[in-house]
């Protein structure tokens, strides 16, 4: 223990300007135009993700490695498909083979035309006085790394989802920070712009022990 009570723990988080995600070229099938952006909001954790029209419908297939990173990008799908359509999309989780299976409504409200993200996008500013939380084991694991997320603010600053874009090495790590920036309230940094309904920020969590 004596060790541990020797060291400075350093926790460094920020965020990137936001930017609105622009939407690719929509795929010949306009089912899936809605979520054209999806692939770009893969978390770190899941090995496969697709999308397919089938039956009229768009059919997103996603398997992972873990049980997080699977619940992660279910609900960035969630939202999204909620967004894109203003309408829930059909889900259904294999939690044994860590795979998930997501079905777009059949007659999906997406304006498929324009970007997913409506609006020029606006600079959100993390909120004031954060002190994100060394998680405990990492600490006596000795564990330190920089995750970096995704998430999607939604026109009143919370989160409305998020996923890990490039992993710390450690899950520990990652799900803390996770954990700490959907507790987060963004504020705006200029209140006059147009505030899109939802906004792509990237926000690094660094977590380090200093002797």
């Amino acid at each position: 223990m004596a060790i541990w009570a020797r060291m400075i723990l350093a926790v460094l988080a920020g965020t990137l300007p936001a930017a609105p995600v622009l939407a690719v070229k929509p795929p010949a099938e306009a089912a899936c135009a809605p979520l054209a952006a999806v692939p770009a909001l893969r978390d770190a954790g899941v090995t496969a993700l697709s999308m397919q029209p089938e039956g009229g419908r768009c059919v997103v297939e996603a398997t992972a490695a873990n049980g997080k990173a699977l619940l992660r990008q279910q609900q960035m799908l969630h939202v999204l498909a909620q967004h894109a359509c203003a309408a829930p999309a059909e889900v259904t989780v294999d939690h044994a083979q860590l795979s998930l299976q997501l079905r777009l409504p059949k007659h999906c409200a997406a304006r498929s035309s324009r970007d997913l993200f409506a609006g020029e996008g606006i600079p959100w500013m993390q909120p004031r006085g954060v002190s994100p939380r060394y998680p405990p084991e990492a600490m006596q694991q000795g564990l330190s790394g920089r995750s970096q997320l995704k998430a999607l603010i939604d026109a009143r600053g919370g989160v409305a989802a998020v996923i890990v874009e490039t992993s710390s090495g450690y899950a520990l790590l990652d799900e803390a920070a996770v954990e700490e920036l959907r507790g987060w309230h963004f504020i705006r940094a200029d209140a006059k712009s147009t505030v899109p309904e939802l906004t792509l920020v990237r926000v690094p969590m660094r977590y380090e022990l200093v002797e």
